[in-house]
């Protein structure tokens, strides 16, 4: 157990939240990794998008079960809520770089414009079919119209684009997920530096 009492004990838990904090980050970014290796097939089976959302929505969980075990086994008194947030968000930086480098791999080497063309295909069955239950087929259309054009805008990006772009929105999102995995942590009763 480490305690704040001083400089070298506080030297202490910067580099063991550092390292915590990668090792944890990698842990994490192989299960994105693993999660994203579902998204290509969940165009072709329905199990697979299934699962995929489901472990998308247990990434907070996951990343928040990651920081209360560390605050459980070197902070048992509590976690200040500063400090869990940037630990966690840690996490989630250092899970971001490892599956954008996946990623990376994916649309610029494996891809090949499948992931396009599934999109197509599937927009062209949507098109083909009348959905029962909505009523004006023309504000249907035009949905359809819209996210045709936003699709296109985003086909069109060269594999590092996408790759930002998904760098960003993992960020983006993991930061939002970091406060609340601060909230729902362990804070000391008094803090005493």
């Amino acid at each position: 157990m480490i305690r704040r009492a001083d400089n070298n004990d506080f030297r202490e838990l910067a580099a063991l939240f550092r390292q915590k904090s990668m090792t944890l980050g990698t842990l994490l970014g192989v299960y994105y990794i693993v999660k994203f290796c579902l998204f290509p097939l969940s165009f072709r089976s329905g199990l697979a998008g299934m699962l995929f959302i489901v472990l998308t929505l247990l990434v907070p969980f996951v990343a928040w079960r990651m920081v209360k075990r560390f605050q459980m086994e070197k902070m048992p008194e509590g976690m200040p809520f500063v400090t869990a947030w940037t630990f966690a968000l840690r996490i989630f930086f250092f899970a971001s770089l490892l599956v954008a480098v996946a990623h990376y791999v994916y649309f610029a080497f494996l891809d090949g414009g499948a992931l396009a063309q599934a999109y197509t295909d599937n927009l062209a069955q949507l098109r083909e079919t009348s959905i029962e239950g909505v009523t004006d087929q023309l504000t249907w259309q035009n949905q359809l119209d819209a996210f045709e054009k936003t699709f296109e805008s985003v086909a069109a990006l060269k594999p590092i684009q996408l790759v930002m772009e998904l760098l960003v929105n993992n960020l983006f999102w993991g930061s939002i997920a970091a406060l609340f995995i601060a909230l729902f942590t362990k804070h000391p009763k008094s803090f005493n530096p």
